[in-house]
């Protein structure tokens, strides 16, 4: 069995548009140093080859680098902050208009042509040894090593590979003209929009095999790529750099270069913040938040995203040889749907996390706005009616020693298993054991590390014995809830379910949201899917994790915070590096603006994007997009947990 990334990676949009100017005062000679953006983080790149790149920083890192074909806008909308300024659909046959006076950072012309490069690279990485973002069979392809968000490696499997291999189901791509791309695919699906993938210089990646392009191309800076930003230098295990990009179709941010530090722990990224040597601070510890909101320079931004911890019964049917759960009632869902009454979520998170986090209840989290839907009938904490089911369903404590017996007669005494990667789990895991312990339920929680916690839940699929009867551990989404939606699917028994869950009508849903042709259509099928998923109750979602990120107010002014707390950085796109300016007592007051440049711009010239004015946003899963003016000065207020965003960063949760 293999996972995808354990993380708060994939993220959600919520909020709503907001007009920032993208470049920002033109600085005063010799103030470039002043303008150096310095980012700190736990995470190292895994990879600056976007064939190659999983965790969040690296897809962070990508996001200065590339432009995608369609962006996904704060609300969950896609918005032209791409290659494509507009889009439509006619029956199976997509076609996008292509920016004009795009530029590579080398200066050489992006078009059409390289969106039609990209996607045709894409269809040709059919090399069955490949087990990178774009393999064809998606989540069905298997990951090496360990694939968690939990602070060392936090591999997913990609949204995007399988949806354009499988679900979309591309099949052609033609250039009509320079700024002209149809796609046709095989179903009139809308997932084609959210594929996130990065758009790549012809003339640079033409000439490299994918074999090469799967394994080695690109491990060193500088790349060409038509982002903001480029990676020009990358010191392993300290630092990498970022320098503007001067042919960057939006026009020169008032950011005159983006540097990450990387560091070993939390406790160090917070105590660098609180110094001064940087000015954001990706993931702190709930434990340095009051520490942080003390300071009068740092804000600290508590930022939900579709990420959720939760708790995984072993349902796998049939017995197997020298393993399996030790009760057959954790297949029962009149019996995990009792233990979830006797669930105390805000004593949970308040052990587990300080109290940074959301009771949960479904598995598309409130992030993913347009297809999170709550319970019909929602279970509350309450012992009593824990108790009530519980007895109801023949688990009863018949010889009256305080632990209730299965429907063999024998004692229940749950093994729940967790990753020791992060001490949250065990706080949690603790509290769990004590709630359930008040109604007559045995649990003996465990740490393993997360390598040997995969391979524990291994079932004969893989080639294990699935020795386990819970595990408590979390997962983490992109905007879309394809991914979260499809760990519950029979076809991941053995890849990426630590439940087994098995519903034939559940597959059968699945299989349809995936190729509905409108939104709504799609938000039908995903209530029954989650109203199913919540009776039968395989996974007790917990909480919805939260994002602790906090940055310096006295160097860089124009944070975007939205309504809930949006991070600011680390989000879908860019657009939060492009709202900064000077910080607020040396704001000018008025900001020049210009065309977006054609040469290579001095650091003396102030270059800005065209106007903002904001489109109409296309919902995920409608059929057409026409762009109303010109839009990039978006802050995206994606709320998005560690190793997760929008280009199908997704997986295990740290």
């Amino acid at each position: 069995m293999t996972r995808g990334l354990r993380g708060a990676t994939a993220l959600v949009a919520v909020g709503a548009f907001v007009g920032v100017a993208i470049a920002g005062p033109r600085p005063a000679a010799g103030a470039e140093d002043d303008r150096t953006l310095r980012i700190g983080t736990t995470q190292e790149f895994d990879s600056i080859n976007p064939n190659l790149a999983f965790i969040g920083s690296s897809a962070e890192a990508s996001n200065l680098d590339y432009d995608v074909l369609v962006g996904v806008g704060p609300d969950g909308t896609y918005v032209p902050t791409g290659f494509a300024e507009s889009w439509t659909r006619d029956g199976t046959t997509w076609t996008f208009k292509i920016r004009d006076g795009m530029r590579w950072s080398d200066g050489e012309v992006a078009d059409a042509n390289d969106v039609a490069f990209t996607f045709r690279y894409i269809l040709a990485s059919r090399d069955p040894r490949y087990i990178g973002p774009w393999a064809p069979g998606g989540n069905d392809q298997p990951l090496p090593g360990a694939t968690h968000a939990d602070g060392r490696a936090d591999h997913p499997l990609s949204l995007y590979g399988d949806v354009l291999g499988r679900a979309a189901g591309l099949r052609s791509v033609q250039v009509v003209d320079a700024h002209t791309v149809a796609m046709t695919t095989a179903n009139p699906t809308t997932l084609l929009l959210g594929a996130q993938v990065p758009i790549l210089p012809e003339h640079v990646w033409s000439s490299v095999p994918f074999a090469a392009a799967a394994t080695d191309f690109q491990r060193e800076p500088p790349v060409v790529g038509s982002g903001p930003f480029q990676i020009v230098d990358w010191q392993r295990g300290s630092s990498a750099r970022f320098a503007q990009n001067p042919f960057y179709w939006g026009g020169r941010p008032y950011v005159g270069e983006v540097d990450f530090r990387f560091f070993p722990d939390p406790a160090s990224l917070a105590a660098a913040l609180e110094r001064g040597e940087i000015d954001y601070a990706r993931g702190v510890a709930p434990a340095d938040v009051d520490g942080l909101e003390a300071s009068p320079d740092v804000d600290v931004v508590q930022g939900a995203a579709s990420g959720f911890t939760h708790l995984a019964f072993n349902t796998y049917a049939q017995p197997i040889d020298g393993g399996g759960a030790s009760t057959p009632a954790v297949r029962d869902p009149r019996f995990r749907a009792a233990l979830d009454y006797a669930i105390d979520r805000d004593a949970v998170i308040a052990a587990a996390v300080d109290g940074h986090a959301t009771p949960a209840t479904t598995l598309v989290p409130p992030a993913s706005a347009p297809f999170h839907t709550e319970p019909a009938d929602p279970r509350t904490f309450d012992v009593t009616e824990a108790e009530k089911r519980l007895t109801a369903a023949g688990y009863v404590d018949s010889d009256a020693d305080g632990t209730r017996e299965d429907l063999d007669g024998r004692p229940i005494d749950l093994r729940l298993y967790y990753p020791t990667s992060h001490p949250r789990y065990l706080a949690a895991a603790l509290a769990i054991a004590d709630q359930w312990k008040k109604v007559g339920i045995g649990v003996t929680p465990k740490g393993l590390e997360p390598d040997t916690l995969e391979e524990q839940l291994y079932t004969p699929e893989a080639g294990g014995t699935a020795d386990y009867d819970a595990v408590l551990w979390s997962w983490a989404g992109s905007p879309d809830p394809d991914f979260l939606l499809s760990l519950l699917t029979t076809s991941q028994i053995g890849k990426l379910s630590d439940s087994s869950y098995s519903d034939p009508a559940y597959d059968r849903l699945f299989d349809a949201e995936r190729r509905a042709p409108t939104v709504e259509q799609r938000q039908a099928l995903v209530r029954q899917m989650l109203e199913m998923a919540y009776k039968d109750a395989p996974y007790l979602i917990l909480f919805y994790d939260d994002q602790l990120d906090a940055h310096r107010t006295d160097r860089f002014g124009g944070w975007p915070h939205g309504s809930d707390g949006a991070t600011p950085l680390f989000t879908n796109g860019v657009a939060g590096y492009l709202g900064l300016g000077a910080a607020p007592a040396q704001e000018p007051r008025a900001t020049a603006s210009a065309a977006a440049p054609t040469a290579v711009a001095t650091a003396s010239q102030a270059v800005t994007a065209p106007p903002t004015t904001a489109p109409a946003g296309l919902a995920l899963g409608d059929t057409t997009f026409i762009l109303v003016g010109s839009l990039f000065a978006v802050v995206a207020l994606i709320l998005v947990l560690i190793g997760s965003r929008v280009r199908s960063r997704k997986g295990r949760a740290s």
